[in-house]
Protein backbone atom coordinates (compact mmCIF):
# COMPACT_ATOMS: atom_id res chain seq x y z
CA UNK A 1 0.00 0.00 0.00
CA UNK A 2 2.87 2.38 0.80
CA UNK A 3 4.40 1.87 -2.63
CA UNK A 4 1.09 2.82 -4.28
CA UNK A 5 0.86 5.99 -2.18
CA UNK A 6 4.48 6.86 -2.98
CA UNK A 7 3.84 6.39 -6.70
CA UNK A 8 0.76 8.63 -6.51
CA UNK A 9 2.72 11.35 -4.69
CA UNK A 10 5.47 11.24 -7.33
CA UNK A 11 2.91 11.42 -10.15
CA UNK A 12 1.18 14.36 -8.48
CA UNK A 13 4.50 16.17 -8.04
CA UNK A 14 5.29 15.76 -11.75
CA UNK A 15 1.86 17.07 -12.72
CA UNK A 16 2.23 20.09 -10.43
CA UNK A 17 5.74 20.81 -11.71
CA UNK A 18 4.93 20.79 -15.41
CA UNK A 19 1.30 21.90 -15.49
CA UNK A 20 0.84 24.28 -12.56
CA UNK A 21 4.24 25.98 -12.75
CA UNK A 22 3.36 27.75 -16.04
CA UNK A 23 0.15 29.08 -14.46
CA UNK A 24 2.13 30.42 -11.51
CA UNK A 25 4.52 32.09 -13.95
CA UNK A 26 1.64 33.79 -15.78
CA UNK A 27 -0.12 35.02 -12.64
CA UNK A 28 3.07 36.38 -11.09
CA UNK A 29 4.79 37.45 -14.29
CA UNK A 30 6.33 40.46 -12.59
CA UNK A 31 8.71 38.11 -10.80
CA UNK A 32 11.43 36.66 -13.01
CA UNK A 33 11.95 33.81 -10.55
CA UNK A 34 8.30 32.78 -10.66
CA UNK A 35 8.00 33.24 -14.41
CA UNK A 36 11.00 30.99 -15.06
CA UNK A 37 9.09 27.67 -14.78
CA UNK A 38 6.85 28.82 -17.63
CA UNK A 39 9.83 29.44 -19.86
CA UNK A 40 11.48 26.14 -18.98
CA UNK A 41 8.38 24.02 -19.56
CA UNK A 42 7.21 25.92 -22.66
CA UNK A 43 10.46 25.90 -24.58
CA UNK A 44 11.77 22.93 -26.52
CA UNK A 45 15.40 23.67 -25.59
CA UNK A 46 17.17 24.14 -22.26
CA UNK A 47 20.22 26.39 -21.88
CA UNK A 48 22.85 26.11 -19.17
CA UNK A 49 26.49 26.54 -18.14
CA UNK A 50 26.88 30.04 -19.60
CA UNK A 51 30.58 31.02 -19.52
CA UNK A 52 32.43 34.16 -20.54
CA UNK A 53 36.02 34.37 -21.78
CA UNK A 54 38.49 37.25 -21.71
CA UNK A 55 39.18 38.77 -25.11
CA UNK A 56 42.78 37.57 -25.25
CA UNK A 57 42.14 33.87 -25.97
CA UNK A 58 43.38 32.19 -29.13
CA UNK A 59 41.65 28.90 -28.30
CA UNK A 60 38.44 28.22 -26.38
CA UNK A 61 37.98 24.58 -25.50
CA UNK A 62 39.33 22.80 -28.54
CA UNK A 63 38.31 25.55 -30.94
CA UNK A 64 40.93 27.92 -32.36
CA UNK A 65 39.74 31.49 -32.81
CA UNK A 66 41.23 34.42 -34.68
CA UNK A 67 41.86 37.25 -32.24
CA UNK A 68 43.69 40.13 -34.00
CA UNK A 69 43.41 42.59 -31.08
CA UNK A 70 43.69 40.78 -27.71
CA UNK A 71 42.32 42.64 -24.68
CA UNK A 72 42.51 40.97 -21.27
CA UNK A 73 40.38 43.74 -19.71
CA UNK A 74 37.24 42.88 -21.72
CA UNK A 75 35.07 39.82 -22.34
CA UNK A 76 35.41 38.55 -25.89
CA UNK A 77 33.29 35.40 -26.20
CA UNK A 78 30.53 33.39 -24.54
CA UNK A 79 29.77 29.67 -24.50
CA UNK A 80 26.67 27.82 -23.31
CA UNK A 81 25.27 24.30 -23.33
CA UNK A 82 22.12 23.47 -25.29
CA UNK A 83 19.95 20.35 -24.87
CA UNK A 84 16.37 19.41 -25.66
CA UNK A 85 13.85 19.92 -22.88
CA UNK A 86 13.21 16.44 -21.44
CA UNK A 87 9.59 17.40 -20.71
CA UNK A 88 8.94 17.83 -24.43
CA UNK A 89 10.94 14.82 -25.58
CA UNK A 90 8.98 12.63 -23.15
CA UNK A 91 5.88 13.27 -25.26
CA UNK A 92 7.60 13.61 -28.67
CA UNK A 93 10.21 10.95 -29.39
CA UNK A 94 10.75 12.33 -32.92
CA UNK A 95 11.72 15.78 -31.68
CA UNK A 96 14.92 17.44 -32.93
CA UNK A 97 16.34 20.91 -33.64
CA UNK A 98 18.41 21.55 -36.77
CA UNK A 99 21.02 24.05 -35.57
CA UNK A 100 21.93 24.88 -39.17
CA UNK A 101 18.49 26.56 -39.37
CA UNK A 102 18.56 28.70 -36.23
CA UNK A 103 19.14 32.47 -36.10
CA UNK A 104 21.48 33.95 -33.48
CA UNK A 105 21.46 37.65 -32.60
CA UNK A 106 23.84 39.33 -30.17
CA UNK A 107 22.78 42.61 -28.54
CA UNK A 108 25.18 44.72 -26.45
CA UNK A 109 25.91 48.41 -25.79
CA UNK A 110 27.75 48.35 -29.15
CA UNK A 111 24.52 47.48 -30.98
CA UNK A 112 22.73 44.46 -32.40
CA UNK A 113 24.17 42.02 -34.90
CA UNK A 114 23.05 38.78 -36.51
CA UNK A 115 25.83 36.22 -36.14
CA UNK A 116 26.48 33.72 -38.91
CA UNK A 117 27.38 30.11 -38.22
CA UNK A 118 31.09 29.43 -38.79
CA UNK A 119 32.58 25.99 -39.37
CA UNK A 120 36.09 26.95 -40.54
CA UNK A 121 39.03 27.05 -38.13
CA UNK A 122 40.39 29.24 -36.79
CA UNK A 123 37.02 30.82 -36.24
CA UNK A 124 36.87 34.45 -37.36
CA UNK A 125 34.56 36.87 -35.59
CA UNK A 126 31.76 37.75 -35.66
CA UNK A 127 29.92 34.43 -35.62
CA UNK A 128 28.86 31.38 -33.68
CA UNK A 129 29.82 27.72 -33.87
CA UNK A 130 29.25 24.32 -32.29
CA UNK A 131 32.37 23.47 -30.32
CA UNK A 132 31.44 20.22 -28.59
CA UNK A 133 28.83 17.47 -28.93
CA UNK A 134 28.20 15.00 -26.12
CA UNK A 135 25.57 12.54 -24.95
CA UNK A 136 23.48 13.38 -21.90
CA UNK A 137 23.18 9.81 -20.63
CA UNK A 138 26.11 7.50 -19.70
CA UNK A 139 27.43 5.52 -22.68
CA UNK A 140 25.38 7.67 -25.05
CA UNK A 141 27.27 9.64 -27.68
CA UNK A 142 26.26 12.47 -29.99
CA UNK A 143 26.44 11.84 -33.72
CA UNK A 144 28.35 14.14 -36.08
CA UNK A 145 25.47 16.07 -37.64
CA UNK A 146 24.25 19.47 -36.43
CA UNK A 147 20.81 18.21 -35.51
CA UNK A 148 20.23 18.38 -31.75
CA UNK A 149 18.37 15.22 -30.76
CA UNK A 150 17.07 13.79 -27.46
CA UNK A 151 19.88 12.92 -25.03
CA UNK A 152 22.42 15.05 -26.90
CA UNK A 153 24.06 18.20 -25.56
CA UNK A 154 25.89 20.75 -27.71
CA UNK A 155 28.24 23.50 -26.60
CA UNK A 156 27.80 26.73 -28.54
CA UNK A 157 30.47 29.43 -28.86
CA UNK A 158 29.25 32.98 -29.55
CA UNK A 159 31.92 35.40 -30.77
CA UNK A 160 30.61 38.96 -31.28
CA UNK A 161 32.37 41.73 -33.20
CA UNK A 162 33.15 43.94 -30.20
CA UNK A 163 34.53 42.81 -26.81
CA UNK A 164 32.47 43.85 -23.80
CA UNK A 165 33.80 46.00 -20.94
CA UNK A 166 33.11 45.11 -17.28
CA UNK A 167 29.54 45.52 -16.00
CA UNK A 168 28.02 45.81 -19.49
CA UNK A 169 24.86 43.85 -20.21
CA UNK A 170 24.24 41.70 -23.25
CA UNK A 171 21.52 39.56 -24.79
CA UNK A 172 21.83 36.46 -26.96
CA UNK A 173 18.57 35.95 -28.85
CA UNK A 174 18.09 32.59 -30.57
CA UNK A 175 15.20 31.85 -32.90
CA UNK A 176 14.63 28.11 -33.37
CA UNK A 177 13.15 26.35 -36.38
CA UNK A 178 10.07 25.37 -34.33
CA UNK A 179 9.31 29.10 -33.83
CA UNK A 180 10.40 29.01 -30.18
CA UNK A 181 12.73 31.76 -29.00
CA UNK A 182 15.49 31.72 -26.40
CA UNK A 183 16.76 34.79 -24.57
CA UNK A 184 20.06 34.60 -22.69
CA UNK A 185 20.56 37.83 -20.72
CA UNK A 186 23.70 38.31 -18.68
CA UNK A 187 26.07 40.96 -17.34
CA UNK A 188 29.83 41.00 -17.69
CA UNK A 189 31.44 40.66 -14.22
CA UNK A 190 32.99 43.68 -12.58
CA UNK A 191 36.37 41.95 -12.64
CA UNK A 192 37.47 40.33 -15.89
CA UNK A 193 39.21 36.98 -15.47
CA UNK A 194 40.29 34.44 -18.08
CA UNK A 195 37.15 32.30 -17.57
CA UNK A 196 33.97 33.67 -15.96
CA UNK A 197 30.86 31.75 -14.88
CA UNK A 198 27.80 33.73 -16.01
CA UNK A 199 25.14 31.40 -14.56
Amino acid sequence: MRSVITALIIALAVILLFYWAPIVGIVFDESVALAQPLRVSDNSVNIGYVTGYAADFSKIGGTEISNPIPDSQKMGAVTFRMALNSYHTFFRSDMSIDLDKITVNFVSPSGSETLLQKSSRPMIKPGWTITKKTGVLPYEYADQDNILEPYESYEILVYPSTPLPPMSQFLIFIRLQDKNQIFITRSVPETITQVMSLN
